[in-house]
């Protein structure tokens, strides 16, 4: 093992320099060193630290003496394996971030580690050494100064605040080697392994029975009793069964009766009380579009399909089928879905049917539990993966599914760096594994039917409705002219007479408005005052639980008091109410209906999702009003009505998905009526009666609305007709910001004529963001639409990385997405 060089991604490398660095590993490491484990090692001129992953072992370098050493090997077993290693190569390739960037997205978050380095005067050095230490000339006698005996050792950030870190690292590495100073990391992984006292008979269980009978104490009988039998018991456990206190069990260890020792106790969401289901019953249409799929599976080669079923028509019940049989063949599954309030169900479901073969991954637990589950699932004792979009990277053993539920979401979608797409890395995944991916949605997105359309991957149909049941009758209610005939609130009379409906006849309801808050804007009826945020070009959104106005992208908010700062009057007024105004209205109209109010303010805290989901599902409550969260996966037996308050909203916003993502929230949340035997029915409220995007969701007319969608994106070269590339640059100053990609638009037009000459794109942009500004940085963006290929991959990641290098573009970051969910 001797000479042995290694290849890795480093954190500390940015995007501009980003590359596998040879490090030399020392002869004491040579045997702890594998592809896939995390290391520390000296970076840059000042060679401070940096966390790095060793993805390479490599045959032969150029003058090997040269190069740096790591400094330690971070873990025991590695935690990346070949096919998650050349999962971040590809990524990199492609999404145009850092293979560190791709490694941090693949594992959890409790495996990083905090580090606090010190440094610390060497052994031996005693007061007359330390004195002529203190001696030495210039930035090296300051530097020792500070090391006293009675203070002998100070944090790396420490030294680094006292000589305003000038070349501190390489000062204290020279010290060190010099004998004067020693180096200690303090490596701590920042989510430890959970571990419970355990308790075991340290003698033959005869000879404690001796022992305690000669103390006459039944206390320590009824210890040796509980062990005799060879095994060993929880700490808390011993002495909650035989009445023993601590100083009791820690006297029988110190005489030698009882050995103690730690065991791993796993984190993990409790399901014990979920009872098991019966084996899932297929109707005729389930039972063939199974069949169809088994047939993919059974084919051992890498495959996918779409499975296209209307709301309620029993997806969960096919993919719980094609789980049996993976697990059957030795394989494990990976299930995703886009929102965590659609796991506590899917995971009841899924745990009735699987047990203790389930593990969840998704940002709600804590990070303890998702690292415990991640340890299991990469121990082979967890199969059945449930959870969001990074669940994708789940280390499961001998993968044969993966399955995208709802895969239109636009939550599949990472908005930072890497910014990846779910599907893409289930595709690779699927491809690496030779596995089965399914696609299942009752709305796909535009992207997943043209390529089934393309024959790219065949289809399987679920028509009908789970059981026979009716899909709901759908009314679309005109919302204008209402004010003029004296209804001010956001429940029009269609809705109301619905809504008490329900009420009479002990039903419930769900009520979808995809505003959070109390309401979009308030402002001054006198002066015009409307609160803006100083920090993003976007006004505030006013809260009632708070009293607060706040901004939903950078979190700055100013408390209302009832009076206009600008001119003083009392006269307040707000507009597009939210969740939390609409919430007060119905309280207000139907003083005795229980009403749940479902959004990102209610389901901050831990556990919510499934407490307000459980409640009303037990019929505790008469209506659940929500953002997204309730347009999906839901499945209430009780639910008769659904109604969509302004469902206009989304419709015009400023980017190509803005259709789509209406049609598919609104088709999504009136699938959530009539789903057993009762009829459903769903009130649509608008502003545009007559749109063909309201039309078709009412008809429930997915391929209606694809024909027309995919005619006008043809039209406008937008995805997945062309594939769409965004440049967006973010700065403190909006002239800058603009200069900088006037430049960067000119230098990709010039390669384009010359060196990528085989490349004709249009340019288009600089153009502003949705929202312009964002924390105090302005944010605008370049755009072209060229198919994503090799070359094109070369020419934007050269032109990124001569603008990180570029003086003229300091303080200005840049980053490219692919097909982005929104601009």
């Amino acid at each position: 093992m001797e000479g042995l060089i290694g290849a890795v991604a480093v954190d500390a490398a940015t995007y501009a320099i980003d590359k596998l660095y040879d490090y030399r590993i020392p002869a004491e490491l040579a045997g702890q060193a594998r592809v896939g484990c995390r290391v520390l090692v000296p970076f840059g001129r000042g060679n401070l630290r940096s966390e790095g992953v060793l993805l390479a072992f490599r045959e032969a370098v150029a003058q090997p003496d040269k190069l740096k050493p790591v400094c330690e090997i971070l873990d025991e077993t590695p935690v990346l394996d070949t096919e998650m290693i050349r999962l971040a190569v590809y990524m990199r390739e492609r999404l145009y971030c850092t293979f560190f960037d791709c490694v941090r997205a693949m594992l959890p978050a409790g495996l990083w580690f905090r580090r606090n380095e010190t440094y610390a005067l060497a052994p031996g050095v005693d007061a007359a050494a330390l004195a002529a230490l203190h001696a030495r000339p210039e930035e090296e006698g300051r530097l020792l100064s500070l090391f006293t005996l009675e203070q002998p050792a100070h944090t790396l950030a420490e030294l680094s605040e006292a000589l305003r870190g000038r070349a501190v690292v390489s000062r204290l590495d020279a010290l060190c080697a010099e004998g004067v100073l020693v180096y200690r990391s303090n490596i701590m992984q920042k989510t430890l392994d959970k571990t419970e006292r355990m308790v075991t008979l340290a003698i033959e269980p005869e000879e404690a029975q001796q022992r305690v009978a000669r103390g006459r104490s039944p206390v320590r009988a009824d210890v040796v009793s509980c062990l005799s039998d060879g095994g060993a018991m929880g700490w808390k456990e011993l002495c909650y069964m035989t009445g023993a206190t601590d100083s009791v069990l820690r006297t029988m260890v110190k005489n030698g009766v009882l050995e103690v020792f730690r065991e791993e106790r796993l984190r993990a969401p409790d399901f014990s009380e979920v009872p098991p289901a019966p084996p899932a019953v297929l109707s005729k249409e389930q039972q063939g579009a199974y069949e169809g799929l088994r047939a993919l599976l059974a084919q051992d080669q890498a495959s996918a399909a779409l499975l296209f079923g209307v709301t309620g028509s029993g997806k969960t019940q096919v993919y719980i089928k094609l789980i049996a049989d993976v697990l059957e063949r030795g394989q494990s599954a990976i299930v995703l879905v886009p929102e965590i309030g659609l796991t506590p169900q899917l995971i009841r479901t899924f745990v009735s049917h699987f047990g203790g073969e389930v593990a969840v991954l998704h940002s709600a637990l804590s990070a303890g539990e998702r690292y415990d589950g991640w340890k299991k699932i990469r121990a082979g004792t967890a199969r059945v993966v449930v959870g969001t979009r990074s669940a994708v990277f789940a280390p499961v053993q001998s993968l044969g599914l993966l399955i995208l539920d709802e895969e239109q979401d636009g939550a599949y979608k990472s908005e930072q760096s890497p910014r990846y797409h779910a599907r893409d890395i289930a595709k690779f995944r699927a491809a690496h594994n030779r596995a089965l991916l399914v696609l299942g949605s009752a709305t796909p997105s535009v992207e997943s039917f043209w390529g089934a359309k393309q024959g790219k991957y065949p289809v399987f149909r679920l028509t009908e409705r789970y059981l026979g049941t009716a899909l709901p009758r759908v009314f679309i209610a005109d919302m204008r002219g209402l004010m003029r005939q004296g209804y001010s609130g956001s429940i029009g009379p269609v809705l109301g007479a619905e809504i008490e409906k329900n009420l009479e006849n002990r039903q419930q309801t769900i009520l979808f408005l995809n505003r959070r808050g109390n309401s979009r804007v308030i402002g001054c009826s006198m002066c015009g005052w409307v609160p803006e945020c100083p920090s993003c070009s976007t006004t505030l959104t006013y809260h009632s639980a708070s009293g607060r106005a706040m901004c939903h992208y950078c979190g700055y908010s100013i408390k209302i008091t009832g009076i206009c700062p600008e001119c003083g009057s009392r006269h307040l007024h707000t507009e597009t109410p939210g969740t939390q105004k609409v919430e007060e209205e119905l309280h207000a109209r139907y003083p005795s209906a229980r009403v749940l109010r479902m959004d990102a303010d209610t389901t901050a805290t831990r556990g919510a999702h499934e407490k307000l989901l459980s409640t009303f599902g037990a019929g505790r409550a008469d209506i659940l009003l929500g953002t997204q969260m309730v347009t999906k996966g839901l499945d209430f037996e009780k639910v008769t009505l659904v109604g969509v308050l302004d469902a206009d909203q989304s419709l015009y916003a400023q980017d190509y998905r803005a259709r789509e993502r209406t049609f598919s929230l609104i088709t999504q949340v009136v699938g959530r009526a009539g789903r057993r035997f009762a009829e459903g029915r769903a009130v649509i409220q608008t502003f545009s009666p007559e749109h063909p995007v309201i039309l078709a969701a009412a008809r429930q007319d997915y391929e209606g609305f694809y024909e027309m969608e995919i005619e006008e994106r043809g039209a406008l070269l937008d995805p997945p007709v062309a594939q769409l590339l965004v440049l967006t640059a973010a700065g403190e100053v909006e002239q800058q910001v603009l200069a900088a990609l006037l430049r960067l638009k000119a230098r990709l037009e010039g390669l384009m004529e010359g060196q990528f000459r085989d490349m004709k794109c249009a340019v288009l942009g600089p153009a502003a963001a949705t929202v312009v500004r964002v924390s105090g940085r302005f944010r605008y963006h370049l755009s072209m639409r060229c198919p994503d290929h090799k070359r094109r991959r070369e020419l934007i990641s050269g032109v990124m990385r001569e603008f990180s290098r570029d003086k003229q573009n300091r303080g200005v970051s840049l980053f490219a997405d692919q097909n982005p969910d929104s601009l």
